[in-house]
């Protein structure tokens, strides 16, 4: 069988989407660079740096469809850290994998982007907002990123160079093999570490009161899945998210009674709080054109989080 390529096979969405395509009976092709490769059977690992246009193409050599997940996280701690960093360096990799496909021939991709590109506004995200105004003041650089990487697959799609190209718009993807880094962890896999190691007071940058839409890393490889089996030609773009959000104080509260840490303190910092009040994506779109839906609740997600923590930490 024609191998899939998964550009950023070691991170969160990447080894989750290695589970599932592996499930599926696929053969993959796999990048590695700055986290190790793991053992897994039918997977061709490939050192690649993205950020190197010759490499890219290498990496997605003999593929016929590839699933591009590789890129600096662009999360609130990291962005605070260094603003510019992780979205340039996600525009140059996700530039390269584009190329790359179009030059070796790949005739279906799947793009992750994100709904950080989405404006401000109440109510749920549709996707045909994405481009009505600015991504919000937090976000504007990495919503404009992913903007500008839908708008290249879809223009070579159009141009024919890809036969058909899907951007997935994941809302915040948590789950086992997160980035649990305390200097660029969101604030999930922040809560996570923090929880398991009892540490007291744990903060809340806010009131608490912020809602996300957390969609589990599993949930978004089987969407990558089922947009990959679907034979539709040319370019579409698709949100992929939980039917609900849940707000800040809500999954702390659920990873503390999970994990039993029944004498936890918690400190709200109101000064401190940074991003959209909330954000909602509909995924309703995906589901007409594929059947997709999450499978996986915010408690059960959560408390498989926590498992793997503990067992890998």
């Amino acid at each position: 069988m024609t191998p899939v390529a998964v550009l950023g096979g070691t991170g969160l969405i990447g080894r989750h989407a290695i589970a599932a395509l592996r499930q599926g009976g696929l053969s993959i092709v796999a990048t590695f660079n700055r986290r190790p490769r793991f053992e897994s059977a039918g997977v061709d690992w490939r050192q690649a740096d993205l950020r190197v246009a010759q490499q890219a193409q290498a990496a997605v050599r003999g593929a016929r469809s590839a699933v591009i997940c590789a890129g600096r996280l662009s999360t609130a701690a990291e962005l605070r850290r260094d603003p510019v960093g992780s979205v340039t360096t996600t525009l140059r990799i996700g530039l390269n994998a584009l190329e790359a496909a179009a030059a070796e021939g790949v005739e279906r991709v799947v793009l992750i982007s994100s709904t950080t590109g989405y404006p401000a506004g109440a109510g749920p995200k549709q996707e045909a907002a994405m481009f009505a105004g600015d991504p919000p003041d937090d976000w504007f650089g990495v919503g404009w990123v992913h903007r500008f990487l839908e708008k290249q697959l879809e223009w070579y799609c159009r141009l024919g160079r890809i036969a058909a190209g899907v951007a997935l718009r994941p809302t915040l993807v948590y789950g086992p093999h997160d980035d649990f880094d305390p200097g660029s962890a969101h604030f999930v896999p922040s809560f996570v570490r923090r929880v398991v190691g009892r540490e007291r007071p744990i903060e809340i940058w806010g009131d608490g009161s912020q809602s996300r839409n957390l969609i589990y890393a599993a949930d978004v490889a089987s969407a990558i899945v089922a947009v990959l089996l679907d034979q539709a030609p040319g370019f579409a773009a698709y949100n992929v998210a939980a039917p609900a959000g849940s707000s800040v104080k809500q999954v702390l509260t659920a990873l503390i009674e999970l994990d039993g840490f029944a004498d936890a303190e918690i400190v709200y910092r109101p000064e401190r709080a940074s991003g959209a009040a909330t954000l909602e994506a509909s995924a309703a779109a995906l589901e007409r054109r594929t059947g997709w839906r999450p499978a996986t609740p915010l408690r059960e997600g959560l408390a498989a989080t926590l498992a793997w923590y503990r067992s890998a930490r």
